[in-house]
């Protein structure tokens, strides 16, 4: 019930800002720039978007400690599921699905997954500070969004920090230890485990790599609000995009609403009119730029789920 609750709050205000910023727009002219898109620059910025997924499961397939293999198709399996989950469930329920779902699917140790998946996040964090650093020193963002960066960079700094402390120190304080089988000894044998995993943060080429593989995600994701503002022949300052994408990954860091929907839009809107562009055409990109990005990287799991799911009726229909 409180759940419930606390989702009819949270829509209700993004219904109220979405209100409040669409107000004035003309519809008819938003919808006369969406149908005039071309569909070629659409399907070039779908494929980059979809890019992400394969680059975001190379970047995985690294993160995993040296004596676990596990093949890049089932990975990718995984990681359609958990970027579907994430972009459909409010924060923190997609990335606790995911954690959940890559432990069994690639079957390993809770502690394993964990690991990945704050390595991941720790990688994404950096170089979204180097992206939003670079944005920044161009073109200022908003006041509030500025406020917003400094706690970002706050929060990655505290983040890294205590990462590569867990992994050069933890284990090594925890295993000398007495054992005991209270419950927060397990505890710490936990963490112990989890950091031990973090073998990343002690090759500094194997975390460089990494490092370079989000930086690809960030690049395609660029690329794919690029290809989005070509498709309404909008011919805007690359500084410009690299803007608008700094501004959603802070702004969507925790996802709020599903799929962001609310959230993206008003994000880029805000950009695009404080880059000088009319509410309309603002407008048009934000909706597209999502549409965009959010079929690839939410529907991708659906279709991922329906193969196997027509794969496996297939099997059983061969062994009658």
């Amino acid at each position: 019930m409180k759940k419930k609750i606390l989702l009819v709050l949270i829509w209700s205000i993004v219904a109220y800002f979405l209100y409040k910023f669409l107000k004035p727009v003309d519809f008819n002219r938003v919808l006369e720039e969406i149908q005039n898109a071309n569909s070629k620059w659409l399907v070039v910025g779908f494929f980059f978007n979809f890019s992400i997924l394969i680059i975001w499961t190379a970047l995985w397939s690294i993160l995993f400690p040296r004596n676990i293999s596990v093949s890049f198709w089932r990975l990718f399996q995984i990681n359609t599921f958990m970027s579907t989950s994430c972009n459909t469930l409010p924060f923190p329920g997609g990335h606790a699905f995911g954690l959940v779902l890559l432990a069994r699917l690639a079957k390993v140790k809770h502690s394993v997954a964990l690991s990945v998946l704050a390595l991941d996040q720790m990688m994404e964090g950096i170089v979204k500070v180097v992206i939003l650093a670079l944005a920044t020193s161009f073109s200022p963002l908003p006041e509030q969004m500025q406020k917003g960066f400094q706690f970002f960079i706050l929060l990655i700094l505290i983040f890294s920090i205590s990462m590569f402390y867990a992994a050069h120190k933890i284990p090594e304080k925890i295993l000398k230890e007495k054992a005991s089988s209270t419950l927060f000894f397990k505890f710490k044998m936990f963490i112990s485990q989890w950091a031990g995993h973090l073998e990343v943060l002690k090759d500094y080429r194997v975390f460089c790599l990494g490092l370079s593989l989000a930086l690809v995600m960030m690049a395609l994701q660029v690329f794919g609000i690029w290809a989005v503002q070509k498709s309404l022949g909008q011919v805007i300052p690359f500084l410009t995009t690299i803007l608008v994408m700094a501004a959603l990954n802070l702004a969507t860091i925790f996802p709020l609403t599903p799929g962001n929907f609310g959230v993206y839009e008003a994000t880029a809107l805000l950009i695009y009119q404080y880059a000088g562009f009319s509410l309309e055409v603002s407008l048009s990109l934000a909706f597209l730029q999502h549409i965009c990005f959010l079929v690839p990287m939410a529907g991708t799991g659906w279709m991922v789920f329906l193969f196997k799911t027509l794969s496996a009726v297939d099997n059983r229909n061969d062994f009658k």
